[in-house]
């Protein structure tokens, strides 16, 4: 019970509110670049059997692969393999922003 009670320390709540602020900011921000890659689902039938390609192929590596490996390649693996360095934020927002592309 003291566990439960110490959760609603000022200290504790400044923090919990510093992180729904975060978590807010980060999924409306995403939201807004997934409403731009919408058009994917849009171009896949209209264009050339190239663009349809492309399209599906970036659809199916989206679907395939998890989103925390996602997480991993763009904030681990852009690092190492093209010195890409993005702070935790932007990697979130990027990798939510390109999952949310998906149909």
């Amino acid at each position: 019970m003291l566990e439960v009670l110490q959760l609603f320390n000022a200290d504790n709540l400044g923090r919990l509110a510093e992180g729904l602020g975060t978590t807010l900011a980060l999924a409306l921000i995403s939201i807004f670049f997934s409403l731009v890659g919408a058009l994917f689902g849009r171009i896949d039938g209209i264009w050339g059997r190239w663009v349809k390609l492309a399209c599906r192929v970036y659809l199916e590596a989206v679907r395939i692969v998890p989103l925390l490996v996602w997480l991993f390649i763009v904030y681990f693996g852009l690092a190492s393999l093209f010195n890409l360095h993005f702070g935790a934020f932007m990697a979130g927002v990027v990798v939510f922003s390109l999952w949310g592309w998906r149909r």
